[in-house]
C-alpha cells in the first residue's frame, strides 16, 4: 500500500497506511506502559511528569495530521487504563479531551508554522487550558481543578514539556516539512 499525499494548505500530509496506523497504535500504547513500568517512588504516577501519551499523538499528527493523531490519542488512554489502570477513571474524559484539543492544535501549528519546534509544547499548554476549563464543569465534577492545583500540574510537567519540544524538534529537523503548497 502506498502513501498518497493530502493536500492541507500550505504543506502535504502522507496518507496512513494500515502498517503506519498498526505501529502507531502499538506505539502509542507501549511509550506510556513502558513509562508506567520504570522504577518510580513519586506521589503521582511518572507518566504525570514525562507526559508520553502525548508522544505518540505529536508524531503522528506531524506526519499524518489531526485524524491519525486523533485516533492515537483516544487510543492511547484508553488501552492503558484497561492494561495498568492508569490513567485513573476520573481523569479519562479530560485526558482525552486534553488529547484531541492537543492533535487538533498541533495539526494547525504544523500546517501555519511547519518549522516551529516549540509548537508542541505551546499545545500541550493550549490543551491543558482547555480541559483546565471543562474541569470547572459539574460534568467533570471528579477531576480537581484549581488554581493551586493547576500550576502544581503544570509544574510537575515540566520535563515533558522539554520531551515534546525535543521530540518537535527532531521532527522539524530530520524530516522538514515544505512551506511550498502540495502539488
Amino acid at each position: 500500500m502506498s502513501s498518497v499525499a493530502v493536500s492541507s494548505g500550505s504543506l502535504a500530509f502522507r496518507k496512513v497506511t494500515a502498517r503506519e496506523a498498526s505501529v502507531l497504535l502499538i506505539v502509542a500504547w507501549l511509550v506510556p506502559f513502558l513509562v508506567h513500568l520504570a522504577p518510580w517512588s513519586g506521589a503521582r504516577p511518572l507518566g504525570a511528569y514525562l507526559l508520553p501519551m502525548f508522544w505518540t499523538t505529536l508524531v503522528a499528527v506531524y506526519f499524518f495530521g489531526a485524524a491519525m493523531g486523533l485516533v492515537t490519542g483516544l487510543f492511547a488512554p484508553a488501552a492503558n487504563l484497561v492494561l495498568t489502570g492508569l490513567p485513573a477513571w476520573k481523569f479519562l474524559s479530560l485526558m482525552s479531551i486534553e488529547l484531541a484539543v492537543f492533535a487538533f492544535v498541533m495539526t494547525w501549528a504544523v500546517r501555519v508554522a511547519p518549522r516551529f519546534w516549540p509548537a508542541a509544547p505551546l499545545a500541550y499548554l493550549a490543551a491543558r487550558a482547555v480541559s483546565t476549563g471543562l474541569g470547572l464543569l459539574p460534568l467533570f465534577s471528579g477531576a480537581s481543578t484549581s488554581p493551586t492545583l493547576i500550576a502544581t500540574s503544570l509544574a510537575r510537567a515540566g520535563a515533558g514539556l522539554v520531551i515534546l519540544a525535543a521530540i518537535n524538534f527532531a521532527l522539524v529537523r530530520f524530516y522538514p516539512k515544505s512551506d511550498v503548497p502540495a502539488a
